[in-house]
């Protein structure tokens, strides 16, 4: 399988997921909420009713109770990309003459990332209990806008502390709730935000890293192979400059 074609369904599995999320996380409202309702209702009248109820609870199960599938998967992409990097690129750029250590930056940087990941995936993010609810009514004022005072959770029966929230997914209350994040199987909040965007971070550099690497490769291919001074011969027989598509042609073929 070359490079194109997975990362192409790398993007595909990324997209449909993305779609999923914005169809079963509460955002209806949105353009994408509303075009997937529309398919959906179409789609809907062609499917027989028993996989409609396989179809809702895999999607009831996959985006509202906690698992970790989708972690799974998220380790799955990395496991095929870094393999498809080391086999494709990695021994290719060490015959480009690239050096050692810019080739093995992409290694320290998953060692990183991974580490990273495991303390989101692993960290508390802030679960409100009985012990700790007096301190954190005090760290942040009531707004009395979005956060009123007095609002009790009707789950945990304790007073909400401004800026928390009930994590449907959890069925937890989390200090400083940002979001429940399925790639981690774990809410943000307070004590291990820092970490998830250490983690963002650190997947932004690898990528970028990788996306360098590849494009020098590519680039001292061109160079070396003389591509840039080479003509091609059309239908008629005429000669005519190799332009940049031409060279992309060639090294998609």
């Amino acid at each position: 399988m070359d490079f194109l074609t997975l990362f192409g369904i790398y993007v595909a599995v990324v997209l449909t997921c993305i779609a999923l999320v914005c169809k079963y996380s509460g955002h209806q409202q949105t353009p994408l909420g509303r075009l997937l309702d529309t398919f959906t209702g179409v789609v809907s009248q062609l499917i027989p009713q028993c996989l409609q109820s396989i179809c809702y609870r895999t999607l009831h199960r996959l985006f509202h109770q906690r698992n970790n599938i989708f972690l799974y998967l998220h380790l799955l992409l990395e496991v095929v990309v870094y393999g498809e990097f080391s086999y494709e690129v990695f021994g290719f750029c060490l015959d480009m003459g690239t050096s050692s250590i810019s080739l093995c930056i992409p290694y320290v940087l998953l060692a990183l990332k991974s580490y990273l990941f495991y303390l989101c995936c692993s960290r508390d993010p802030g679960t409100l209990t009985k012990a700790n609810h007096t301190t954190q009514l005090k760290v942040y004022q009531y707004d009395e806008k979005l956060f009123q005072q007095g609002v009790r959770c009707s789950t945990c029966q304790l007073v909400k502390p401004a800026r928390s929230k009930h994590c449907r997914v959890c069925n937890r209350c989390v200090q400083r709730f940002d979001h429940h994040c399925v790639w981690v199987n774990n809410c943000i909040g307070a004590q291990n935000i820092r970490y998830f965007l250490l983690y963002l971070l650190s997947v932004c550099a690898m990528a970028g890293d990788i996306a360098v690497l590849t494009a020098d490769m590519l680039l001292q291919t061109v160079l070396r192979t003389g591509l840039l001074h080479a003509h091609n011969i059309d239908e008629q027989g005429a000669q005519h400059p190799a332009g940049p598509l031409f060279i992309i042609q060639k090294k998609e073929n």
